[in-house]
């Protein structure tokens, strides 16, 4: 079958709409402090505006794994093609509307643009789930002999394109851009380039039929794989690979933003280590055994997690122990993915959708805002704690509780502007406030100015060592995710074991599934029982 289609256009294209989906969201964590500072949205909002940027996938990937099978490959990337246009135009909207409301309500302003923002989030995300339903099972169709490696080489799009939004962010968003600050709304739609990109190559190109549509499986028998307890295992272990490596993702340049000069180069770094290592997948896995390297993964993930977490002052240590997380989400998301292809063919689609709604949902509805809201939490404690007077400068209005936590959130636009404040790194002098006397006058008053500013020496390096804390403490929470992961695909791992072996299945002739005669099937440690291989399937 996979000889009937032009594989490379197909992989190609399929490669291009992860480089869009990387690319987007890379220049999209780059912007929470442009928001803070142009809209007065917080750490909260901007968490929820991340979260929106994964909720909509989580929800499509699985509901589009099921219209495709129904209406085919090309149909729904046409639709994802539209809406991903479509959310890149919003962009411009936001700050018209925000100035259009902010004389008269600065409030209403700010919630007018959070919404907007929040929109075109979702619809971004909604794209990206209609066309990784499509992508991911296209990929396993024509390469039916090696899925997992081929899968984890598509994936390697996303880090690619995280790599470029990265760059491209250093260079050209923000105060400290390379070159020269452009336009928030046109770097963070300048996405629209892939998406064009993609479109050109793959909408001419024949796609192969659903395997619902095809005769080695039936549309009812895409089910199948719910009645699998490992499956249900899997989808539980996948919303978590979610929250560890989608969600730090989200957070991570906001998190590192004083303790680099440019935060978001730790973001491209880890995405140019995940591009490189998603191509070695293959080889690895025939050592070990998928499984074998989700456990192996996930335990250095999390030593990695802690590791950032903790109390590091040297940069070349940062990337060290960046390096060392990398390593350990590189292989997470894609080997999920070949797993589920080789143990669940005869589900298509569906089981891929599966799990990657599972993914996705967890980041936007979970990982997104309890990060976002761990990180203000462990800062309003850290001032109230240790400096009550700055606390009392900084504190926002009222009150809020969420995710199990109840603190009193210091007030974005203040935040931001002291921590744009330039210390000497020697003494700690203040060498630069400018950040405080440019900031908009709508969202911080010239009283709010001048108040400030008659503290500004001693509350800049508080508010600075209070935020790099919170966002260090933040993702020492996260730590345990991956632990759970760890303890889960060690269970699975020895269930493989007493059944005789983890190995890749297919969809015989008569409809029975079957162990795979190729060696491009089978890993090391493998029975070649096909009862033991596929018992958990009944």
């Amino acid at each position: 079958m996979a000889g009937e289609f032009n594989r490379t256009k197909l992989m190609w294209a399929s490669f291009l709409t992860l480089i869009a989906s990387g690319f987007g969201f890379a220049t999209r964590t780059a912007a929470g402090g442009i928001w803070e500072r142009e809209f007065g949205i917080d750490g909260s909002g901007f968490g929820q505006i991340l979260g929106a940027g994964f909720l909509g996938f989580g929800i499509m990937i699985f509901v589009g794994g099921i219209l495709v099978e129904k209406f085919g490959y090309k149909l729904l990337l046409g639709v994802a093609f539209a809406l991903h246009l479509v959310s890149a135009i919003m962009l411009f909207g936001a700050s018209p509307v925000f100035a259009a409301a902010k004389d008269t309500d600065v409030e209403a302003a700010t919630a007018s643009v959070f919404q907007l923002l929040w929109l075109s989030a979702f619809l971004f995300s909604i794209a990206q789930g209609l066309y990784e339903a499509v992508i991911n099972p296209v990929i396993a169709q024509i390469y039916p002999d090696n899925k997992t490696h081929y899968l984890n080489i598509l994936h390697a799009g996303w880090p690619g394109g995280m790599i470029l939004g990265g760059l491209f962010a250093a260079a050209f968003i923000g105060n400290d851009a390379w070159f020269f600050p452009i336009s928030w709304s046109v770097a963070l739609s300048s996405f629209a380039i892939f998406v064009i990109a993609y479109g050109v190559l793959a909408f001419p190109e024949k796609f192969p039929k659903p395997v619902g549509q095809s005769g080695s499986g039936s549309f009812a028998n895409t089910f199948s794989c719910f009645i699998s307890i490992p499956f249900l295992v899997l989808i539980i272990l996948h919303g978590c690979v979610g929250y560890m490596e989608l969600g730090v993702d989200s957070w991570m340049t906001k998190l590192m933003e004083n303790l680099l000069p440019n935060a978001i180069l730790i973001l491209v770094y880890t995405s140019l280590l995940m591009f490189v290592l998603r191509f070695f997948a293959g080889p690895i896995v025939h050592k070990i055994n998928p499984i074998g390297l989700l456990f192996a993964s996930s335990v250095v993930a999390c030593l990695g997690l802690l590791w950032l977490g903790s109390d590091i002052q040297s940069i070349a240590v940062i990337f060290v122990a960046a390096t060392f997380y990398s390593f350990g989400k590189a292989f997470l998301w894609p080997t999920m993915l070949g797993v589920a292809g080789e143990r669940y063919p005869q589900s298509g689609s569906v089981a891929m959708g599966a799990l990657g709604a599972a993914g996705m949902l967890t980041v936007g509805l979970i990982a997104g805002p309890r990060i976002g809201t761990q990180q203000a939490y462990a800062m309003s404690e850290d001032l109230k704690t240790n400096n009550q007077a700055t606390f009392e400068r900084y504190k926002g209005d009222g009150e809020s509780t969420e995710w199990g936590m109840t603190y009193t959130g210091i007030d974005p636009v203040k935040m931001n502007a002291a921590n744009g404040v330039v210390l000497n790194e020697e003494t700690g002098a203040v060498e630069d406030d400018s950040s405080i006397k440019n900031a908009d006058s709508t969202l911080l008053s010239d009283e709010e100015k001048t108040a400030l500013l008659e503290n500004i020496a001693e509350d800049a390096p508080v508010i600075q060592s209070a935020n790099l804390n919170a966002g260090r403490q933040a993702l020492t929470w996260t730590a345990y995710v991956p632990f759970i992961m760890g303890v889960g695909f060690l269970g699975l791992l020895l269930y493989y074991r007493s059944i005789g072996g983890y190995k890749a299945l297919t969809v015989s002739e008569s409809g029975e599934l079957v162990p795979m005669d190729s060696d491009h099937g089978s890993h090391e440690g493998s029975s070649d029982d096909a009862g033991g291989a596929s018992s958990d399937e009944a």
